[in-house]
C-alpha cells in the first residue's frame, strides 16, 4: 500500500521533506514533489563529473526499473536495489547523492556542486584552498558550490534504514544525518589564511520500499546564510564553473580545455573573467551536432548518448544515426545529454549580477545549469544534423 499522496503530475513523485534551518530547528515535515527527470538530470551530472559511466544505466530509463509503477511517492520495488548489505549501502549512498543534488538545485537555488577532490585540484595555483578546520581525522563534506548569496558546503547521505521515529520526527534525527552535519562543519574554504563564510547543507535521504512501508524521506538542514563579498564570489564562481564544465566534458568523452588553461593559470588574474576567453578559443575548434527530439531542439553544445553501454560523444551526425539504429533494433533505453555553449562560455560575475533563468523540467526532459538531458521514447522522432 502506498503511503504518499496521489495528486502528483505525470512523471513526478513525492517525498516526505523535513527541512531545518535556524528559523525552523524542529524540522517539521511536508510532502514535496520532484520530477523524475529532475532527479535524472542530477544523476547525469553526478555521473559525468565523477567519471562513473558504468553507473549510467541506473537513470537512463528514468529509474523505471527500480521504482514501483503507478506510485505517487518515490518508492522502490521490493526491498530496494541491491542484494546484501554492502550492495544496498552502495546503492543508497549513490541514490542519496542524486536526491541531494536534485533537491538543492531545484528547490534551494544552488548553482554549482563540485566534488571536493575536483575543487581542490581546480584551486591549485590560486589563493584558495580547502582544508579541515579544526584539523581532525574525520571525513570532509562531498561538495562545494555557490548559490545566489555565496559559498555552499554540502554533505549528502543515503540510507535504507527502516527506523520511523528518527526519520519522521519532528524532533529527532538519525545518526547518519548528524554525521553529515559534522562533516560540513569541519570543511572550510580559505583565502590565504582567512576562513571564508559559507552556508552549510546536510542532506540525507531514506528509502521507501514496497516491503518496508516507510515514507521516502529527505532531511535537509542549512546553517545561517552567510554572504561572500563580490570579489570572492566572482573568483570562486569562475573556478567552480570551470571545474564543472571540465568535469562534464570529460565525462561526455570530449577532450576538455584543461591543458590550455593549466598552462596559463600562473598568469591568470582572478579578478578578471578571463577563463571564458580561453574556452572560446577551444569552442571554435568544435563542430557541434544539432539534436532535436520531436519539435524540441536542444541548445547548441557538446552532446553525448548515454545508456547501458556507457557514454558516447556525438562527434558528428552519423554517430547519432548509428546509435539510433542500434536503439531501435534492440529496444534500448538511453538518454541524450547536451552541455550548452552558452553555459560553457558564461562568467559567474555576469550570472551574479543578472537574473538567472530558472531550470526547466518536463516528463522526459530536464535542463539545469547548462546541462539538458532528454529521455526520448521510441515513438518520438530523434534527429541529428
Amino acid at each position: 500500500m502506498d503511503i504518499g499522496p496521489q495528486t502528483t503530475t505525470t512523471g513526478s513523485r513525492t517525498i516526505w521533506l523535513r527541512r531545518g534551518s535556524p528559523s525552523n530547528p524542529g524540522m517539521s515535515g511536508v510532502w514535496h514533489s520532484l520530477m523524475l527527470s529532475t532527479i535524472g538530470n542530477a544523476a547525469a551530472r553526478e555521473t559525468l563529473v565523477t567519471a562513473t559511466p558504468h553507473l549510467a544505466s541506473i537513470w537512463t530509463d528514468l529509474f523505471h526499473q527500480l521504482l514501483v509503477p503507478n506510485s505517487g511517492s518515490l518508492r522502490w520495488r521490493d526491498r530496494g536495489p541491491g542484494i546484501g548489505r554492502d550492495a544496498r549501502i552502495a546503492y543508497s549512498s549513490l541514490l542519496g547523492r542524486y536526491m541531494a543534488r536534485a533537491y538543492l538545485s531545484k528547490s534551494e537555488g544552488v548553482r554549482f556542486l563540485v566534488p571536493l577532490d575536483v575543487a581542490k585540484r581546480e584551486f591549485r595555483h590560486t589563493p584558495y584552498c580547502i582544508r579541515k578546520d579544526p584539523p581532525s581525522r574525520g571525513l570532509e563534506a562531498d561538495w562545494i558550490g555557490l548559490d545566489d548569496s555565496g559559498l555552499v558546503i554540502v554533505e549528502a547521505k543515503g540510507s535504507f534504514d527502516c527506523g520511523r521515529k528518527t526519520w519522521r520526527g519532528p524532533q529527532s534525527t538519525p545518526q547518519t544525518f548528524r554525521t553529515a552535519l559534522q562533516q560540513t562543519d569541519r570543511t572550510t574554504v580559505f583565502h590565504h589564511s582567512r576562513r571564508l563564510p559559507a552556508r552549510r547543507w546536510a542532506v540525507a535521504s531514506r528509502w521507501g520500499t514496497e516491503d518496508n512501508g516507510c515514507e521516502p524521506t529527505l532531511l535537509a538542514r542549512a546553517s545561517e546564510e552567510e554572504r561572500l563579498d563580490e570579489e570572492h564570489y566572482r573568483n570562486l564562481g569562475d573556478l567552480l564553473h570551470q571545474a564543472d564544465v571540465s568535469g562534464v566534458l570529460r565525462g561526455m568523452g570530449y577532450p576538455g580545455p584543461d591543458a590550455d588553461l593549466d598552462d596559463a593559470m600562473d598568469e591568470v588574474d582572478l579578478a578578471a573573467p578571463v577563463l571564458p576567453a580561453y574556452l572560446g578559443e577551444w569552442v571554435e575548434r568544435l563542430r557541434p551536432v544539432k539534436v532535436s527530439v520531436d519539435d524540441v531542439e536542444l541548445d547548441p553544445g557538446c552532446a553525448a548518448i548515454v545508456g547501458p553501454f556507457g557514454v558516447l560523444p556525438l562527434r558528428d551526425p552519423e554517430d547519432g544515426r548509428r546509435l539510433l539504429r542500434v536503439r531501435e533494433e534492440f529496444n534500448l533505453d538511453w538518454a541524450i545529454a547536451s552541455l550548452s555553449f552558452a553555459y560553457l562560455l558564461e562568467t559567474s560575475g555576469a550570472g551574479h549580477s543578472q537574473e538567472r533563468e530558472p531550470g526547466t523540467a518536463s516528463e522526459r526532459l530536464a535542463s539545469w545549469n547548462g546541462l539538458t538531458v532528454a529521455w526520448p521514447s521510441l515513438e518520438e522522432e530523434v534527429a541529428f544534423g
